[in-house]
């Protein structure tokens, strides 16, 4: 279960994100407020899955799971282009992923 949770944090990660460059320098409150719920909820949901997860294995795995996702939104909500190399960048961190599951 951790590791879901963990997963639903990174991908929070990314919300945060959208948030800030939403909010066109903090002009639109919505957004800000979006952006903050986010990132405390992110954090919140990462500090749970420190108890069963290593914290090195835990932020790799937060970091990767966020970055990977703020592409894969910006490409399907904000038509930023994705390439060939970047899919496979995905991959290799997708895999990086289910290797250090394995190995805890």
């Amino acid at each position: 279960m951790s590791w879901f949770i963990l997963f639903i944090a990174g991908t929070l990660e990314a919300g945060w994100l959208v948030g800030l460059q939403k909010s066109e320098s903090f002009t639109k409150p919505y957004y800000i407020i979006f952006a903050i719920f986010s990132m405390a909820l992110s954090l919140v949901l990462f500090s749970v899955t420190l108890k069963e997860i290593l914290i090195t294995t835990a932020y790799i795995v937060w970091l990767a799971v966020g970055a990977s996702s703020i592409s894969i939104i910006n490409h399907y909500f904000f038509e930023q282009p994705i390439t060939i190399q970047q899919l496979f960048c995905f991959c290799l961190i997708f895999i990086g992923v289910l290797c250090l599951k394995i190995s805890n």
